[in-house]
């Protein structure tokens, strides 16, 4: 069934994958994205809908003649997968297991901006492993929700480490910080996840699979 669901690009792409767990989660993943955007779009075909990518490779996809606006953005690690959907808005999302690292330090050294670096150093030492994946999936969904990935340097994406979370950093081309709203996800424990929007205030709302 989720084969039928998916394009002929995407098979193409999917055959070529040759571990057959890493096809059968794009399958999956895709399969899935697609039904949402057609129950989203109020669509009968899924496979229809033509799903295109911006000039730094973000998806998205043309719903009626108003252009782009309808948003959505994915994110897996493992067997998890999450996907945002909105609408006339930027939205980016980013997932990952909170594995150990042995270089935890000299990673949040590379990515981190300076208050953040120093705030995460003063933690302790069995805080930080959790709020460096916080702090780590806040910054890809901002730039994820840019649409330009880590190119556009996660040391130049600040944010505050308590909650509410305040973006307090962005880089010049990126509008104001109070037009981006990051939002930590309720995630199985062992996970971190976030959302990053643009625009006035928003409703959340979960759906799960397992």
């Amino acid at each position: 069934m989720c084969w039928a669901l998916l394009s002929p690009d995407e098979r193409c792409r999917a055959e070529s994958l040759k571990v057959i767990k890493v096809r059968q989660r794009f399958v999956i993943a895709r399969a899935i994205l697609r039904q949402l955007l057609a129950d989203y779009m109020a669509v009968n075909s899924a496979a229809a809908i033509e799903l295109l990518q911006g000039p730094f490779g973000k998806p998205y996809v043309v719903h009626g003649s108003g252009g782009q606006d309808v948003v959505f953005n994915l994110s897996h690690t493992g067997d998890h997968l999450v996907i945002a959907l909105g609408c006339q808005r930027q939205i980016g999302v980013d997932i990952e297991v909170c594995r150990e690292r042995i270089n935890l330090n000299a990673l949040a050294e590379k990515c981190f901006a300076e208050t953040e670096l120093y705030s995460w150093q003063q933690l302790e030492a069995k805080d930080q492993k959790a709020m460096f994946y916080r702090i780590w999936t806040r910054k890809e969904s901002f730039v994820k929700a840019v649409g330009r990935g880590i190119s556009l340097g996660l040391k130049n994406c600040e944010m505050s480490l308590q909650e509410p979370i305040k973006v307090l950093g962005v880089p010049n081309d990126c509008g104001r910080t109070t037009d981006w709203r990051v939002t930590d996800l309720n995630v199985p424990s062992g996970l971190s996840a976030a959302l990053t929007v643009d625009g006035p205030a928003y409703k959340l709302a979960y759906r799960y699979w397992k």
